[in-house]
């Protein structure tokens, strides 16, 4: 294969709806400004304006609805399992490619594309990598969450007690269905094991993922790039608001935050959007909220925290703000049970805590306290940031150590590490 290989990124989206798909947009992007050829695959528009008119890369959008707002159900439900005019679409584009020149980079397909998308990659003998945004490479509902109960799921996947449990966010049948599609990904077409290589996007994650990923494909770390504006560090001793940012919803811990500034008196900040905020903003009248808020916006509120709060109850795969925090030099109080605590040295650029409400209150007294130690921690997060900033172009170089390993197909140096570690047994 070619030092510069053509790269097909395949994701449900044309637009940035979250990070996965900013990462899919941002990569796209630096791969070209790397010199690689690249081709854009999605199902859901409309295109970025990021991606238009950009020399050496082409942008295929089908123009299709996501599978949850799909106006016809019963083709949303067939189609969510087979997207076959997608699937179509992408041999066609394929065949233009030259499967020893080409590497295919899959970031998300359970949205609208499908996992035969992903068929139709390998079918056609094309290398197969995949980013792991989430857990639905073996997870039927992509979050190892049991929805109706809140609480993080250590089943086996599509094992009997995973087929028996109810932990769809919506209903059982939505489960059923999920479970159908999972086994038709991982049982009948068998895509785990044909993926060249698994990029996960934390430590935490990976490690999480990897006794259920077969053994022989290797897994990478690469951290996705979160690009930030240096304005020297927040003058976090001299702030007092305690910030939430992120969807307003169960599994995100964003009652337990609100419940913990409620009890402290503290002064708070939700930024986001999401089906609790009716409910939070009827309980506790003195939380301010903002909706969502643009880049430069959000920059203005963390600059202006004592500290960012990530309660989540179940384990993400890394969350980004928590990055955009350090960058900013604002501490961050974090659940130790998810993949966030990765990004946070407990006592040295944050604060873990155990995941119970009496923990969270106990870190945010400590730091609306402690002025020097806020200050303290902050200044060592902008250190870490910024000794080493999360950029595009640091993303891009590890991506294509990850592409020179898949090209000649035979063990080499990594980027990060491979985990090989998991958490237990599920």
């Amino acid at each position: 294969m070619k030092s510069r290989p053509d790269i097909v990124v395949l994701n449900d989206y044309a637009s940035t709806t979250g990070g996965s798909t900013a990462v899919a947009v941002a990569s796209a992007l630096g791969l070209v400004q790397a010199g690689h050829r690249v081709t854009y695959f999605s199902c859901v528009g409309p295109v970025a304006p990021a991606l238009r008119d950009v020399p050496n890369l082409e942008v295929h959008c089908l123009g299709d609805a996501e599978l949850i707002r799909h106006p016809q159900r019963w083709r949303a439900f067939f189609s969510g399992l087979h997207n076959r005019p997608a699937v179509r679409s992408l041999r066609a584009v394929l065949a233009r490619h030259d499967p020893d020149e080409t590497i295919v980079h899959a970031h998300t397909w359970t949205k609208a594309l499908s996992p035969y998308a992903l068929a139709a990659v390998t079918d056609a003998g094309f290398p197969l990598v995949v980013t792991l945004h989430d857990f639905s490479i073996v997870c039927p509902n992509g979050g190892f969450f049991v929805y109706p109960r809140n609480e993080v799921c250590r089943r086996r996947p599509l094992s009997a007690s995973c087929l028996a449990c109810s932990c769809d966010r919506r209903n059982i049948g939505h489960k059923a269905w999920r479970t159908v599609r999972t086994w038709l990904q991982n049982r009948h077409l068998r895509i785990p094991e044909q993926v060249a290589h698994y990029v996960a996007v934390s430590d935490f994650s990976a490690a999480v993922l990897r006794p259920h990923l077969p053994a022989s494909v290797p897994l990478t770390v690469v951290s996705p790039p979160v690009p930030c504006v240096d304005q020297g560090p927040a003058a976090v001793g001299e702030n007092s608001n305690f910030v939430y940012a992120g969807r307003l919803v169960p599994e995100k811990g964003v009652r337990l935050f609100a419940e913990a500034a409620a009890s402290t008196g503290l002064p708070a900040v939700m930024i986001g959007e999401g089906e609790l905020r009716g409910e939070l903003t009827a309980r506790f009248p003195r939380l301010r909220f903002t909706g969502w808020l643009d880049a430069a916006a959000m920059r203005r509120e963390l600059r202006a925290a004592r500290a960012l709060v990530f309660p989540s109850h179940w384990y993400e795969t890394l969350g980004l703000v928590a990055v955009e925090a350090a960058a900013a030099g604002v501490p961050v109080i974090v659940s130790r049970h998810c993949a966030a605590a990765d990004v946070v040295r407990d006592g040295e650029t944050g604060l873990h805590f155990d995941g119970s409400e009496e923990s969270l209150t106990a870190a945010m007294r400590r730091l609306a306290d402690d002025a020097p130690l806020a200050t303290r921690l902050g200044d060592a997060a902008y250190r870490w940031y910024w000794e080493n900033p999360w950029t595009v172009d640091r993303h891009v170089a590890d991506l294509k150590k990850v592409y020179d390993r898949v090209s000649r197909a035979q063990p080499a140096e990594e980027p990060g590490h491979e985990c090989v570690a998991g958490l237990g047994a599920r």
